[in-house]
């Protein structure tokens, strides 16, 4: 055999054994960058734009503009409102249509008054 095959045989499996490494270390870096991305995109959960939009935008708009993105965008406002609602203080069932009397308690001949009773709803 000569020396000059040794060498190239020798450089072939050099340069598959870089080859691979490069793989692990692209593979590395494309897992890392999903990684983050969805790190990032869970910070987005309680603000306006949203978890799955903000994973998406880091993706494929780095996850330095999904910070961009994530940081201009607004939190979640809840809106509080109140619902008028009627309540027998005897059976405990309230009703959301406007009574005088509850219905469950005069079908056992019982006449009892509704109290108003206003709920908080988000």
């Amino acid at each position: 055999m000569h020396p000059l095959d040794l060498i190239s045989e020798f450089s072939v499996v050099l340069f598959i054994a870089i080859m691979e490494k490069k793989y692990i270390i692209l593979f590395f870096i494309i897992i890392s960058y999903i990684a983050f991305s969805y790190l990032l995109s869970l910070l987005g959960k309680p603000r306006e734009i949203g978890q799955r939009r903000l994973f998406w935008v880091s993706l494929f708009l780095t996850p330095i503009l999904g910070l961009g993105f994530l940081l201009a965008s607004q939190e979640k406002k809840m809106k509080i409102y109140k619902e008028e609602s009627y309540k027998c203080e005897r059976c405990g069932y309230i009703f959301s249509d406007a009574h005088t009397y509850c219905p469950l308690c005069e079908e056992d001949g019982i006449k009892r008054e509704l109290k108003p009773v206003n709920k908080i709803m988000t």
